[in-house]
């Protein structure tokens, strides 16, 4: 009996092992098998239910999406955007506006450049002028000065024209005037002839540097005005529609600036030697006139 218990006992025992077995293998057998096969594709016939088709079905679009921003590197790789390109395409669109807006811009800027270089050459004359005025006081005579300053000289101009009074007699009216009065009139004329010589152009300068700035703003805006009309025009606000326009635009901003600066710059540094060398014209014009009256009174 007791081995026949101990028989069925071992069964028992068995059994249930074998069935927490069974079990168990249930239990972990679908685990097994996803860790088995951890990269198996969804299976095509529940294309609903995959996890992965949200992913995969944007993917078909890249190709055409690389395909169509190639033509579009092309167009931006071919726009030029110098200068030279710029009026190739304001000529070819009959941009009149760009094109007299730039033409004004050039002619300021070889204006300033002939006045800068007339007006620095004429400076260097009348400095030179200026360096003999020293070697006047030392002559013995006013002949032997005016040969010292020379026949082209504006200071000598100064000079004749005080002796030119000194040495005139007066009728009528004119007698009334006192010849050293009529000696300071008339240095006063010749010192404002240095005066306005020295000042020939600035005016120009000046404008330049104040309006060319302004000149090309309004490039600008109408490069901006054609880009918002071609958008409107074709309903593509892409960068190859609108890089052309906008270009433009900051190719005028700039050409304004290059015209400015410079025209700015020439006349700070023109109309300080101008103030240099009208002081000395004054100062000489000054001692002239009184060198003349007291030798009308000796």
């Amino acid at each position: 009996m007791t081995m026949a218990y101990r028989g069925r006992g071992s069964m028992r025992r068995m059994s249930a092992l074998s069935m927490l077995l069974a079990v168990l293998a249930v239990i972990f057998s679908p685990m097994m098998a996803s860790a088995q096969q951890p990269e198996a594709p969804p299976p095509a016939a529940a294309p609903g239910f995959s996890m992965e088709e949200p992913t995969a079905a944007p993917e078909a679009p890249a190709a055409p999406a690389a395909d169509a921003a190639a033509p579009e590197g092309e167009a931006a790789e071919a726009a030029d955007y110098s200068i030279m390109g710029m009026l190739k395409h304001a000529w070819e669109t009959q941009n009149w506006v760009t094109l007299i807006t730039f033409g004004t811009m050039v002619i300021m800027l070889v204006g300033t450049i002939y006045i800068a270089s007339t007006k620095a050459i004429d400076q260097i004359m009348l400095e030179g002028h200026a360096k003999k005025i020293a070697a006047f006081w030392d002559a013995n005579t006013l002949d032997e000065g005016l040969e010292i300053l020379g026949r082209n000289s504006a200071f000598r101009n100064i000079a004749e024209g005080a002796i030119a009074q000194a040495n005139s007699a007066q009728a009528g009216l004119g007698a009334r005037i006192t010849r050293s009065d009529r000696m300071a009139h008339q240095v006063g004329i010749e010192l404002e002839r240095v005066n306005s010589r020295l000042q020939g152009g600035m005016a120009f300068l000046a404008t330049v540097g104040a309006i060319c700035p302004f000149v090309g703003l309004f490039g600008t805006v109408v490069g901006i005005v054609y880009a918002l009309t071609e958008i409107s025009r074709t309903g593509n606000a892409a960068i190859t529609v609108v890089a052309g326009p906008v270009g433009e635009a900051l190719n005028m901003t700039a050409i304004g600036l290059a015209v400015a600066v410079p025209a700015v710059i020439f006349y700070n540094l023109l109309g300080r030697r101008n103030k240099v060398i009208y002081d000395t014209a004054r100062h000489f014009a000054f001692d002239v006139d009184k060198l003349m009256a007291s030798s009308a009174k000796a």
